[in-house]
């Protein structure tokens, strides 16, 4: 049985394109400028978390700077699955989840039989260097004798996370958002090339708490429109600029979810859970026959077809939703692919905990709405 996705997932450009554009236009070797940056001394990544081109047009009354400039914007998508550890590792690799490793939320490790989260649980790792399959770009910046540096509030300072994707560049932290736009600045200001990413986590946890379509995120987006206005005034003449996301966002409220986790014909030879509510990974257990691997899948078709495409590794590899998939890397995806293909999430109802089921603003999946993102160019850019 084949399954049919949408043809239009990604854009001709992705996240994956912007720091190596960014280097290019740099003058960096070997690189490829596939955004067709102008030539600049140095470079501003801005990526704001959550904010996807869809959720920008939707409240550009909100974001009159930003809205403003959706003209010099490339339309670009983010990687699969759209989720923050696997898109923020593609921006700071270049390459796409399949090469860098970095395959979900929630992807099991093939030496443990563990599922980490990648986001908040690299720290379980011996080896945690050995994760990323890539090198950052910024140690290859530095070889190009570009200082790399990015800038986010003190949380993330000190993850593993940063540890792994950030390598090669120095962080800066403010909890403010204007001082992180001034610290910005500063590093841009310096003698020399500058690649500095400043990153924004408001609006995904506000997304994530309040929801999109809410008076609080409108808030938000509101004061970081003035911010990045405020960015954009301050860089010097020579600097170019990038406004970018990790994925968008779109709420799925709690009559939309769908609860899985009890039915013994689709969970008996399931061992693991990965992914997340909008793109679940499934691991079947080890000694698991290939007929009842056949009849677990069959079983998942026919219950949940309606609300999503139901995949086998073999088939999302073959798909190019993942690019192209280094050695080793494959063993991490989960044996079978859940892809909500409506506005709904999926939770396991063994969970008594219910954990992440008061979340609103939700990703990982690939709509239109959680897959496009914006490439605004301004400065040198634009």
């Amino acid at each position: 049985m084949s399954i049919m996705l949408p043809s239009q997932i990604f854009a001709q450009l992705s996240l994956a394109d912007v720091l190596p554009s960014c280097l290019a236009s740099m003058g960096a070797e070997d690189f490829p400028n596939n955004l067709g940056l102008s030539p600049a001394r140095s470079a501003v990544v801005v990526l704001v978390d959550g904010l996807g081109l869809h959720n920008l047009k939707n409240a550009q009354a909100h974001s009159r700077f930003l809205a403003s400039n959706l003209g010099a914007s490339a339309v670009l998508s983010t990687v699969f699955p759209s989720t923050t550890a696997a898109a923020l590792a593609s921006l700071t690799t270049g390459v796409t989840p399949g090469q860098h490793g970095m395959t979900g939320y929630k992807t099991r490790n093939p030496l443990s039989g563990e599922v980490l989260n990648l986001l908040t649980g690299l720290g379980a790792l011996e080896d945690l260097d050995s994760w990323l399959t890539s090198s950052s770009l910024f140690e290859v910046a530095r070889r190009n004798e570009i200082a790399s540096s990015v800038v986010a509030h003190p949380r993330f300072a000190a993850t593993p996370l940063t540890q792994l994707i950030h390598a090669g560049a120095t962080q800066l932290s403010a909890k403010d958002l204007d001082d992180r736009v001034s610290a910005t600045v500063a590093s841009v200001s310096e003698p020399g090339q500058q690649l500095v990413v400043l990153y924004v986590s408001e609006l995904d946890e506000i997304a994530h708490n309040k929801g999109v379509n809410s008076s609080e995120w409108a808030a938000a987006l509101e004061s970081l429109d003035g911010a990045l206005k405020h960015l954009s005034q301050r860089l010097p003449q020579d600097v170019g600029m990038v406004i970018t996301a990790d994925h968008g966002v779109l709420d799925v409220p709690s009559s939309k979810h769908y609860l899985f986790g009890n039915d013994s014909e689709q969970m008996q030879y399931i061992d693991q859970v990965g992914g997340e509510p909008r793109c679940l990974q499934l691991y079947f257990s080890e000694n698991t026959s290939q007929e009842q691997r056949e009849a677990t899948l069959a079983s998942w078709r026919r219950d949940w077809s309606e609300l999503a495409y139901v995949l086998t590794r073999d088939e999302v590899a073959t798909s190019g939703l993942y690019g192209r998939i280094r050695e080793g890397n494959e063993e991490r995806l989960g044996d079978i692919f859940v892809m909500a293909k409506k506005d709904v999430a999926f939770y396991d109802e063994r969970d008594k905990s219910k954990k992440g089921r008061s979340m609103i603003g939700q990703h990982g999946g690939i709509s239109p709405i959680e897959m496009a993102i914006p490439g605004i160019l301004l400065g040198a850019f634009a």
